[in-house]
């Protein structure tokens, strides 16, 4: 995710709706700011105007379910985070070609639990634990 400034250029704090564009006039970002910091729904473009990235922001932190995509559109990854920016809940990673890669559960930062792990032709190659 982009390192944005949540300061304007006469040194206030951002808030409401922001949007920032590539060169080319298609939008790269675009999300909202509260007192400085990035807060909500924000969405990150490639600069031929594909998804790149999409989720939540809490107090200026990655919070909350985020999806990555592939240059293709398909879904790179899902997964979620907790309120100190660490993977946590349910995560899955796909192939380009859209099956599943992986999935499996963080908690604070921390695999945990079965892990499995797929070929590209969807076949399980792997299961893993993690205590």
């Amino acid at each position: 995710m982009k390192d944005i400034s949540g300061i304007d250029e006469d040194g206030n704090p951002k808030n409401g709706p922001f949007e920032l564009y590539f060169k080319n006039g298609k939008v790269s970002c675009q999300g909202e700011f509260t007192n400085g910091k990035k807060s909500g729904q924000w969405s990150y473009f490639l600069n031929n105007g594909q998804m790149q990235s999409t989720g939540l922001y809490k107090d200026g932190k990655i919070a909350g379910d985020w999806v990555w995509y592939y240059k293709n559109g398909e879904p790179r990854g899902t997964g979620g985070f907790d309120d100190e920016e660490r993977k946590h809940g349910e995560w899955k990673r796909y192939h380009k070609n859209g099956q599943l890669m992986d999935e499996g559960r963080f908690e604070h930062g921390k695999k945990k639990g079965t892990w499995q792990v797929y070929d590209d032709a969807g076949a399980l190659t792997k299961t893993q634990t993690f205590k």
